[in-house]
């Protein structure tokens, strides 16, 4: 069942990195906005619309109370969760996300190293499945069967994937004795708390924000309101699916299917010629598949 989860959360992401993508390069503000008001901009709205989530959720999802010190986690879940967002947005100025994505495969890395110290076993198996997916989304990144790295796109990565590694790590922890629902209510509780002290702390992400609003209007919020729906529904998938995995590097590693999802965004629908599709990156469309099947059927 985790990975339906998985997979469905996966789905949703890669439509969302869809529109980021085009959200982050079709402002009208981009000639004269400086970086950080461009990443303020999405960085803003993408906090602030989990109030939309939290109404849904305390009308309709039912008792959204935790137990123990689950709610404290799921509160501080929030701060590698928006660390996260923040590095993907500033990486997306830069790179396509066909090059970002794919390279949270690192996660699954720093989580195998953080649950295996925290006493959990793994399988052979299983360890050799997370290694082809890594393997697999390696591929997509690179786009070439020859060894190299992009190595700033890569350095920045290995700090925003442990940034998510630590994020989907607490949850595990938050979900343990609690049902998944209430402790993505409480981590979305904490991103909107986290976003509402960034409008109000940082200037650049705040005229950065306020100049979409005012420029773009409806160009602007119509698109993050669709793309915001997506992402919270996503990230509600993606704590079930934590909450039901053996190990919660199952769920990271199980990353690459959003890239194939992606990818296939990209293939179908181009935005520009940075997001064009080689063969190499197909190819790590089937290791990600043999990683998958390994990963599942060796646990």
């Amino acid at each position: 069942m985790w990975l339906l989860y998985a997979v469905i959360h996966m789905f949703l992401m890669a439509m969302v990195n869809y529109l980021d993508e085009w959200l982050t390069h079709s402002s009208s503000t981009n000639a004269s906005a400086s970086l950080h008001e461009r990443i303020g901009g999405v960085l803003i709205m993408s906090t602030l619309m989990c109030a939309i989530g939290l109404s849904t959720l305390y009308i309709f999802g039912g008792d959204v109370l935790l137990s123990g010190d689950s709610s404290k986690l799921a509160l501080i879940s929030a701060i590698p969760v928006v660390a996260t967002w923040t590095g993907y947005f500033y990486l997306f100025q830069i790179y396509s996300a066909h090059q970002v994505v794919p390279l949270f495969g690192l996660s699954s890395i720093w989580l195998l190293l953080i649950e295996l110290a925290s006493g959990s076993s793994i399988t052979p198996i299983a360890l050799i499945g997370i290694i082809t997916l890594i393997v697999g989304a390696y591929l997509l990144d690179n786009g070439s069967l020859k060894w190299k790295i992009p190595s700033g796109l890569f350095f920045s990565m290995v700090f925003v994937s442990l940034c998510w590694g630590v994020a989907v790590f607490v949850v595990k922890l938050a979900t343990e004795s609690n049902n998944p629902l209430p402790v993505f209510f409480w981590q979305m509780v904490g991103i909107l708390a986290i976003g509402i002290l960034l409008f109000a702390l940082v200037k650049p992400y705040r005229r950065g924000f306020i100049n979409r609003i005012r420029v773009e209007r409806t160009k602007f919020i119509g698109p993050s309101l669709m793309n915001e729906s997506c992402s919270q529904l996503s990230f509600m998938f993606a704590t079930f699916s934590v909450a039901a995995a053996p190990l919660a590097v199952y769920f990271t590693a199980s990353g690459g299917i959003q890239s194939i999802f992606l990818l296939t965004l990209f293939w179908l629908f181009p935005l520009n010629t940075r997001n064009s599709v080689s063969t190499a990156q197909w190819l790590g469309v089937v290791s990600i598949a043999l990683g998958i099947a390994m990963l599942e059927f060796g646990k």
